[in-house]
């Protein structure tokens, strides 16, 4: 049978999916810096008057290709985190099937797989308090330790 520290690892995956999807984000959309700097020239004819000339470019390449290392590891991380997101929620399914009582199994899918609040579960099952559907998953959960 399906236990609670299971069910609260594969919520804990699920947030951490969503940060990983957030830096991968933040990562790609930052635009390459643009970096300026003056240096002292002079006209090409006589009189050969010096004045500074302002000289922009984008940031060393070196960086940019390490970000990109970055965020390529970083989908890496995250593409295994979903496979390991995906074979979790199978693992629950197949545990789901066990379980008689169709209340708590659509609790658990509210609560573990789509990752909702209390309150979200309350609205969508229509219940009177967000305290129904948390009780009745502790209670659950209690019986079959």
């Amino acid at each position: 049978m399906i236990s609670k520290k299971e069910l609260e690892q594969l919520e804990n995956l699920h947030k951490e999916q969503i940060d990983l999807e957030e830096r991968i984000k933040a990562l790609e959309y930052k635009p390459q810096q643009i970096v300026t700097d003056s240096v002292k020239g002079s006209s090409k004819h006589f009189p050969y008057i010096k004045h500074n000339c302002i000289v922009q470019g984008l940031e060393n390449d070196s960086n940019y290709k390490k970000r990109k290392n970055i965020i390529k590891k970083l989908k890496k991380i995250y593409n295994g985190n979903k496979i390991n997101i995906d074979k979790k929620i199978l693992h629950i399914e197949y545990e789901l099937k066990k379980i008689e009582d169709t209340e708590i199994r659509q609790i658990i899918r509210y609560k573990y797989e789509d990752n909702l609040s209390w309150i979200q579960i309350m609205h969508r099952r229509g219940d009177t308090s967000e305290d129904v559907a948390r009780k009745k998953l502790e209670r659950f959960l209690e019986k079959i330790k």
